[in-house]
């Protein structure tokens, strides 16, 4: 079965990875969906907890990132979520394996910023979310908490999103991610 990945989150892993090591560098029930009420809404949320997956102190633990990869699917369109489950876990596993001795100092840190969100475009049950002034930076620190090294970049950019801004779809009138775009 050839499995459906959100393409633009899995190269976004992929480069947090790719930084980490080689440049120096609640359990959700699965019918359960966190969506927004807004296009933005879903965005946002979504990214909020991408942060606080990614700074959680209990990553390391298999658990905490089942829940994080159940959470963060969540945000999916349902009949995305399984796979979007297995993309997540996948990410967060990585990170956690990359962050147990990082290439630079003794750990790494990852975040994404932006200023706001903005519809681009919106139909009926389809919109695109531009995420302004979106940035990813990772820090690597040493012991004292000191940044030893800090690379950034545009969110789009690194996740090859060539169209402005991230698909997401309406079902039974809650916003979602998805695939689809």
């Amino acid at each position: 079965m050839r499995m459906k990945t959100f393409h633009y989150l899995f190269i976004i892993w992929s480069v947090l990875l790719w930084l980490l090591v080689g440049c120096g560098a609640a359990a959700l029930e699965e019918d359960t969906g966190l969506g927004g009420v807004t296009p933005e809404a879903v965005v946002e949320s979504f990214l909020e907890d991408v942060n606080a997956a990614l700074t959680d102190p209990l990553l390391s633990e298999a658990t905490a990132r089942n829940v994080w990869a159940n959470r963060l699917a969540s945000y999916f369109a349902p009949g995305e979520r399984a796979d979007q489950r297995l993309v997540m876990q996948e990410m967060l596993d990585g990170f956690a394996r990359a962050n147990t001795q990082p290439a630079r100092g003794v750990r790494a840190e990852v975040v994404i910023t932006y200023d706001r969100t903005r519809v681009l475009q919106i139909r009926e049950s389809t919109a695109l979310v531009d995420v302004v002034n979106a940035i990813m930076t990772v820090r690597w620190r040493d012991n004292d908490g000191n940044v030893v090294l800090e690379r950034s970049g545009a969110l789009l950019q690194l996740i090859g999103r060539e169209a402005s801004g991230l698909p997401v779809i309406r079902v039974d009138g809650r916003w979602y991610l998805t695939e689809a775009g």
